[in-house]
């Protein structure tokens, strides 16, 4: 066999290999870059059968929120720390901007929480190295859409709960850059005979980092393997001895 044809054949297998088998062992790193902003709608809901129950005083401000947005203005892959600004857009008009950072490997952090992970993680991994949440294992990763389309998204299903308590969290990130992009949190008290839910939902709705849709992994690789083949289909057409005519 040629040679060349051999050479083609043994790329395209080890670029699909390297495609859709996933890394053996993960290591962890940044996936947000100096510039990127993520935007997000917040909304709260309460109920109650308790007639002496009144709207919680800590959720009076995420209600009175229209969106809160993340501005990245420093990101080490070196350290994992990740430092920025938090808009919260109230509905009334109003705007508060304060700073934050985190580490998106160890998990510490300031003014915000859990919104940033590392990038490329998959089911298996824990959100981050140090407790709490070195034992916040992520169930799978599951395509969902989002902004530009359908994207790779880690997600963790987390519930707990005691004698008056029950606690639900569901989150979802995006894989490829680590930024949280939907969050449920549910909680349910129960007082005596009385019953009192609440929940705030939050999910990305613009971001300047997703500008166009991108083609899913298997997408990628069909498209390579096409072309490889192609390639070789034209090497080895050049190769055969042209026959004399008649």
């Amino acid at each position: 066999m040629n040679s060349r044809i051999v050479l083609l054949n043994l790329i395209s297998t080890f670029l699909l290999l390297a495609l859709v088998m996933p890394a053996s062992a993960q290591t962890r790193t940044v996936g947000v870059s100096v510039g990127n902003s993520f935007k997000y709608s917040l909304a709260v809901s309460w109920s109650s059968d308790d007639p002496s129950a009144t709207f919680p005083s800590f959720l009076v401000d995420t209600n009175n929120t229209q969106w809160g947005e993340l501005t990245i203005m420093y990101a080490s892959i070196v350290s994992g720390n990740v430092e920025g600004q938090k808009t919260s857009h109230y509905r009334n008009g109003t705007e508060i901007t304060m700073g934050w950072w985190l580490n998106a490997y160890e998990g510490h952090s300031e003014n915000i929480t859990m919104s940033i992970i590392s990038a490329n993680l998959a089911a298996g991994d824990s959100v981050y190295t140090l407790q709490p949440y070195n034992t916040w294992i992520i169930n799978e990763t599951v395509p969902r859409t989002y902004l530009s389309g359908v994207r790779d998204t880690n997600h963790i299903n987390q519930t707990s709960s005691n004698a008056t308590q029950s606690y639900r969290y569901n989150f979802y990130w995006d894989k490829s850059t680590g930024v949280l992009v939907e969050t449920l949190q549910e909680t349910t008290t129960h007082t005596g005979a009385y019953t009192t839910t609440w929940s705030t939902d939050v999910q990305i709705i613009s971001s300047n980092v997703w500008t166009v849709p991108e083609f899913p992994t298997w997408t990628s690789a069909l498209l390579i393997l096409i072309a490889l083949t192609s390639a070789t289909m034209v090497i080895a057409k050049q190769r055969q001895p042209k026959r004399p005519f008649r």
